[in-house]
């Protein structure tokens, strides 16, 4: 053979090569050792399930495995030809990260594949153990961007599970731009809230959706009211379940599917049991070797699919992968909801009697000097108010909500700057907490023009809002609560982007914040008083519920007539505000207010506290931030400060609201029983 030949016959062999469809991974949940051996048996390429502890499937302590059991299933697993990955996917708290270094050392030493995580403090674990286990990123990473996958892909993660509401048409612009391998959910229950920021189960029950312990009050009954005159609108929904969102199913879809680039098709269910998931997988699993024996003539079988509808649990939806699905993927009647993880309660309320009993115990280390006054405004009318009425640090809210009429300008946070510095007050830029592909673009524009406008520094609330400001501007990052944080571990890595502060997440209880205060390198902020959000959703409650359409379609904008809320059961409303991008906000039925317990919250050690008031009007905004003002100066000049029950109904009247404690008093504390 002379040497052009064998040059010709090995670019023939590596043509060849290239040239071999790529198959896709079927990627199957496993809880328990049976339904372990049946997926494997059913055709799964890989498993993903957790330990007995540090994941997001803890309801049952009769599932998951102990750590010889993990030792086990890889064996069992490999042995087989099949991949393991252990979710180590909970928000940790301090207490826990501590723990943490022992587990993932064992993980590695076992052979399992990759983790899958949702915390960047396990990164940076990994990193300080160098460990070489490969990291997934979580779908609670809520990565939605190409900004989102570049930051991961720089961490060292290798293969992101993207966030639900991303259609497959973006998912093959992602993978063009990208090189990083992308996993999404096919097959199994759903959100109605956006990943990772759902905090109503968190703040309400203490059992929080970022760790595994969702009580699901998406799938409450609720109304339609205008929040105005209390009166309850007439709905085209066939029953009471607005939020109650359907099973995904994207079997009749699978060449779409490995179209747009995903190289693993994920199916949810860790709690089902083997006879629910052996025969779920093998519809996949007959459907992909079908498609691959022959992808031009593949067939999809629909006689095949009749089964599988007839074991289904919810009614079926492809929810967000051809585009926003609106009513469509709602299951309003309830009927086919196989449980109700939880009804409606009352918040709590904080009464006049409740005024001189502080619930919250005592602290024993004080705060240096009095904590800064931090308010977050939604226009530019209420950011002056704030900033006049004292505020030290303002932030700009990253939504435009349509109260207020008009969108933010640059010319706003140019005339907010200038009035901060005349004050001698930071002014920071606040970026959205959801930011698709279709959305990132009008941000990193915000980011090219911001040195000209010289704030303080950048409110950040996702992954991929980080890596932009991080990589387009010079400017002091401030995470948000969105971001999650609640470890110094994630905040150390963090500090490397330039953040110089956390807000702490706002489902956790008083005491879980305390903790978060040890040994913190970057500065520590507190929301305590404010409108909480519960959800937020890319689902349009008015023009579904009204209308009977979805973002996309055209609708009479109905969001613009009216003041929504949803009530619930025991009678609460829950406000629904609506920003400009159609996105829809739900909150707490009551606001949090920690004016008359400021003394406890003061003296905790953080370094600023925050108003979380972005829909309050300019006139409320002035009112409430000069009560906090007046209260924070009396504290700090006055030892034998008390509050005055005057300010409590100054209070009342600035902002007609229920107030009460929050999750302060009913929150998340670690570790969940």
């Amino acid at each position: 053979m002379t040497c052009e030949t064998s040059q010709i016959v090995e670019c023939q062999e590596r043509a060849h090569k290239e040239s071999k469809v790529e198959k896709v991974e079927l990627l199957a949940p496993v809880g328990k050792w049976d339904v372990l051996e049946a997926v494997i048996s059913a055709g799964a390429d890989a498993v993903y399930l957790g330990g007995k502890k540090f994941n997001m499937r803890l309801h049952r302590k009769d599932y998951n495995f102990t750590e010889e059991e993990l030792r086990d299933v890889v064996k069992y697993s490999h042995e087989r030809g099949v991949k393991v990955y252990v979710t180590v996917n909970n928000m940790l708290t301090n207490s826990e990260i501590a723990e943490l270094p022992d587990y993932l050392t064992f993980l590695e030493e076992i052979g399992t594949d990759a983790l899958i995580i949702q915390d960047l403090g396990v990164v940076q674990l990994v990193r300080k153990l160098g460990l070489k286990i490969p990291l997934h990123s979580s779908v609670m990473m809520n990565a939605h961007s190409k900004e989102a996958l570049a930051f991961l892909k720089e961490l060292g993660i290798t293969r992101v599970i993207l966030g639900r509401e991303l259609s497959l048409s973006e998912i093959k612009l992602l993978h063009s731009q990208v090189p990083i391998e992308l996993e999404y959910f096919v097959h199994g229950d759903m959100c109605f809230c956006q990943s990772a920021q759902c905090y109503h189960s968190g703040m309400v029950f203490g059992k929080s959706s970022n760790r595994g312990r969702c009580l699901k009050p998406c799938r409450w009954p609720y109304e339609l009211v205008d929040r105005e005159t209390g009166k309850v609108l007439e709905t085209k929904a066939p029953g009471p379940y607005f939020l109650a969102v359907k099973d995904m199913c994207l079997l009749p879809y699978l060449p779409e599917v490995i179209a747009a680039g995903i190289c693993s098709l994920k199916v949810e269910g860790r709690m089902r049991t083997a006879d629910y998931l052996k025969p779920l997988i093998g519809f996949y699993r007959r459907a992909l070797d079908r498609y691959y024996a022959d992808p031009v003539g593949y067939t999809f079988d629909w006689d095949e699919f009749q089964e599988l509808q007839e074991m289904r649990v919810r009614d079926f939806s492809p929810m967000f992968a051809f585009g926003n699905p609106g009513p469509a993927s709602i299951g309003y009647t309830g009927e086919r909801e196989p449980r109700f993880f939880s009804q409606a309660v009352e918040e709590p309320v904080i009464r006049e009697e409740d005024l001189s009993k502080n619930p919250f115990p005592k602290v024993t280390t004080n705060s240096p000097r009095k904590p800064l006054l931090a308010v977050k405004v939604g226009s530019l009318e209420a950011g002056l108010k704030a900033l006049e009425s004292g505020a030290e640090i303002l932030y700009t809210s990253g939504e435009s909500f349509l109260c207020h009429r008009r969108r933010w300008q640059l010319e706003d946070y140019r005339e907010l700057v200038v009035k901060g510095k005349a004050l001698g007050a930071k002014v920071i830029i606040g970026l959205p907490k959801i930011t698709m592909p279709g959305e990132m673009e009008r941000v990193n524009l915000l980011l090219r023009e911001v040195e000209k406008i010289a704030p303080d520094g950048i409110l950040v609330t996702n992954m991929g809002t980080i890596y932009a400001a991080a990589k387009l501007t010079e400017l002091p990052l401030y995470a948000d609560y969105s971001c999650n944080i609640a470890n110094k571990e994630a905040t150390e890595l963090l500090a490397g982007y330039r953040l110089v502060q956390v807000t702490v997440p706002i489902e956790l209880c008083y005491e879980e914040y305390l903790n978060l205060l040890q040994d913190f390198p970057v500065q520590v902020e507190a929301v305590v008083h404010g409108t909480l959000p519960a959800m937020v959703s890319d689902h349009c409650l008015p023009a579904a519920l009204l209308e009977g359409v979805t973002r996309y379609q055209i609708c009479s904008a109905p969001c613009r007539k009216a003041s929504y809320g949803l009530r619930d059961r025991v009678g609460q409303i829950h406000p629904v505000e609506i920003d400009f991008d159609c996105r829809n906000h739900l909150f707490l039925a009551n606001e949090l207010a920690l004016l008359p317990y400021l003394e406890a919250v003061a003296c905790a050690g953080f370094q600023s506290l925050r108003l979380e008031i972005p829909t309050y009007t300019p006139q409320e905004v002035q009112e409430v931030v000069r009560l906090y003002r007046e209260n924070l100066d009396q504290l700090a000049a006055d030892p034998s400060y008390r509050f005055s029950k005057e300010d409590w109904k100054r209070l009342q009247k600035a902002r007609k609201a229920t107030f009460g404690t929050g999750p302060y008093t009913h929150g998340v504390k670690a570790p969940e029983g």
